[in-house]
């Protein structure tokens, strides 16, 4: 298998077990020494750890960010690998937990995999929008 089937397959594997909520795949799927970024702007820390971003990213920023009573639709809308990367456009549809508010954002997440294995994060987003939602304060 070549690097971009490898990629793309590792891929599409984080996103079916991040949409149904599989920590013990998700951590499969995640380098152990794996990092992630959040956009600068954003009032989020940095996390490095398999443990910590599946954590995170898998439950408790969703938990802590949206009211999952409410609908939570997640969509990819393209992938594009090549090699070792990936680069994942998606939307994101929810209610602001901190607000009531509707979310709705659009997102871009570039992944590097190495040895069949997620070894960095990088998530770009609308952090104008995400503040609005969710009534962050201008820092």
């Amino acid at each position: 298998m070549s690097d971009t089937e490898t990629t793309r397959t590792v891929i599409e594997a984080y996103y079916e077990a991040l949409g149904r909520g599989n920590r013990e795949r998700l951590l499969e799927l995640l380098a152990d020494d794996c990092h992630w970024d959040p956009p600068q702007s954003a009032p989020i820390a940095p996390l490095t750890g398999a443990t910590a971003i599946a954590d995170a990213l898998g439950r408790e920023l969703v938990k802590t960010m949206f009211d999952i009573k409410q609908p939570f639709n997640l969509e990819v809308r393209r992938t594009i690998v090549d090699g070792a990367f990936a680069v994942v456009q998606q939307r994101l549809k929810a209610t602001a937990k901190a607000t009531g508010r509707p979310y709705d954002n659009q997102y871009c997440w570039v992944y590097e995999v190495r040895e069949g294995r997620i070894v960095n994060i990088e998530e770009y987003a609308d952090t104008v929008v995400a503040a609005r939602a969710m009534g962050w304060e201008a820092s």
